[in-house]
């Protein structure tokens, strides 16, 4: 590692980016910690060190980065949304809704995945015309999203509407 001494915070930040392409995921998580002690503020750092967190099992820990992206940058959407990931992945599923939510606020128009993983958690909580809602505002954003669609079927599947469920998929 003492080649890496001189690289900039930018340089270390991409070297690790490339790392976690290439699944090297300890490697990466390493030198996201060197970049945050070069740049404690740097976001990205903190959103894709959570990544790996949350990849490695470690949920608590990616729960802090992802809090300390959005305690650094509070309108980060992908912050937001990558928590409520962690959220829903703990069981905790009205703080996933709430992270989700404010993805949503952020960037209601980019953000076709969070109205995904939105609607999966009120099919948890039984909330099928939310589900079903969130769904279509996905399909709305990027009309070819397979797995919006794929949703919604299931939920019209489940309510019955079997003519309606053939034609989302």
């Amino acid at each position: 590692m003492k080649e890496k001494k001189n690289l900039t915070t930018k340089e270390t930040f991409d070297l690790a980016v490339q790392n976690q392409q290439k699944n090297n995921l300890q490697i990466a998580k390493n030198l996201y910690k060197e970049t945050l002690k070069i740049n404690p503020n740097y976001v990205d750092a903190h959103n894709n060190l959570g990544i790996i967190f949350q990849a490695l099992g470690e949920l608590q820990k990616a729960v802090d980065c992802y809090e300390k992206a959005i305690q650094i940058q509070p309108e980060d959407a992908y912050a937001y949304f990558n928590l409520g990931l962690v959220f829903k992945e703990l069981g905790e599923f009205q703080k996933a809704v709430n992270c989700y939510e404010k993805a949503i606020q952020i960037r209601p128009d980019r953000i076709e995945d969070v109205y995904v993983s939105l609607g999966l958690v009120f099919k948890e909580l039984g909330e099928h015309q939310k589900a079903m809602s969130c769904y279509e505002k996905a399909i709305q954003i990027q009309p070819n999203y397979a797995d919006a669609h794929n949703n919604l079927g299931i939920a019209f599947k489940k309510l019955g509407e079997h003519q309606k469920a053939i034609s989302c998929y």
